[in-house]
């Protein structure tokens, strides 16, 4: 069985409220009201999603820290350097004016130049989706798609559309 505080809670006041003679109703009562309480302090306790917003890649970064080597690079509408590059083994961004690495998640679908989907790092994790590209005339390496940055917390801390091309 899984432990977690609000289920020890819970446990210990039934207990406690069975050995002090209480009736059913009282012990579901007690029970209910802890449950409700401890939520509500985890709830509390949670903090608050911090959004990130990257900042493009510059071609001086590409070369001072070798990221010239990605196989595919996300740009967003109208912006000309990179907002993410992905590479075989670890993808890049730069946030709060750190590039940023993260791991290349093996289990996830296969780019071009063997980049990856998803990506892990430390605080979160990257994803690189697909977009429909109807009329757009996407191809094989140069698509739409959309990239998201969760949080450690699996929840969304930024998301922008923009285009994935990949070196032929």
């Amino acid at each position: 069985m899984h432990w977690n505080l609000r289920s020890v809670v819970v446990h210990v006041a039934v207990m406690g409220a069975m050995i002090g003679g209480c009736d059913t109703k009282e012990v579901e009562q007690q029970a209910s009201d802890t449950a409700r309480d401890v939520a509500m302090v985890e709830r509390m306790s949670e903090p608050p999603l911090q959004p990130v917003v990257p900042s493009p890649i510059s071609d001086e970064d590409m070369q001072r820290y070798g990221l010239d080597r990605a196989s595919c690079a996300f740009r967003k509408e109208g912006v000309e350097q990179p907002l993410f590059l992905a590479g075989s083994r670890e993808g890049f961004t730069r946030i709060d004016n750190e590039i940023q690495r993260y791991a290349a998640k093996r289990a996830t679908a296969d780019l071009p130049g063997d980049a990856r989907t998803s990506y892990v790092g430390l605080a979160g994790w990257v994803d690189l989706v697909r977009l429909p590209d109807e009329g757009t005339g996407a191809g094989q390496n140069h698509w739409p798609a959309r990239l998201i940055i969760h949080d450690a917390r699996e929840r969304v801390a930024f998301t922008a559309d923009g285009w994935v091309t990949c070196k032929g």
